[in-house]
């Protein structure tokens, strides 16, 4: 990776908009984390369909010591960050719902919530992101995740990952030019329950 003063700047980041299927953007969680809340909405709430998990962030699986505006330590977690995106159109206001009951839970920024209200839709990243101290790589796929409450299968994970694609082959020349690894969309393996996407 290039380094700070000679990475690329005035890049757009690009995102997914929707305000019809449930998605969300989960910080310093871990993999098994997410497939856990992801079972558990879809057992809460089973007209959601189908969930890909995708990691979008590669933060080291750290504990750091932060202080806030008051100046007080605090501990503070640092881990990967996912995003779950479901299939079924469930439309914006079961989805806010759903948001608000996972911020009271502590699952969800509350942030989250108040942008999503602010903007009325959901938007989750889909290109790279060039940043100060890092460049975040477009989020890749690492679990399909199957309801076994519903039938249905509206395809909107199909309409995503369509949009994605498109974004990584804008990207593509730059992110090759800039080493970045795992650009390529990994399509899931749809044969076995649950299963790891391999790259």
């Amino acid at each position: 990776m290039s380094s700070a003063s000679s990475r690329p700047r005035g890049y757009p980041i690009i995102g997914y908009t929707t305000r019809r299927h449930l998605i969300l953007d989960l910080d310093n969680a871990n993999r098994y984390g997410a497939r856990a809340i992801t079972k558990k909405i879809m057992w809460e709430w089973p007209k959601v369909g189908d969930c890909i998990i995708l990691s979008s962030s590669t933060k080291p699986d750290r504990i750091r010591l932060v202080h806030n505006k008051w100046g007080r330590p605090l501990l503070y977690h640092d881990r990967e960050n996912f995003h779950l995106v479901f299939d079924n159109g469930i439309g914006y206001n079961l989805s806010c719902r759903i948001c608000h009951t996972l911020a009271g839970l502590g699952i969800l920024n509350p942030d989250y919530v108040k942008i999503r209200e602010f903007r009325g839709d959901m938007t989750l990243r889909i290109s790279p992101a060039y940043l100060y101290d890092e460049i975040k790589p477009i989020p890749q796929i690492v679990e399909w995740v199957f309801n076994d409450y519903t039938n249905r299968r509206d395809g909107y994970i199909r309409h995503y990952l369509k949009v994605k694609k498109g974004v990584e082959a804008l990207f593509a020349p730059l992110l090759e030019t800039e080493n970045v690894a795992n650009y390529r969309t990994h399509r899931p393996d749809r044969g076995s329950q649950n299963g790891s996407v391999d790259p």
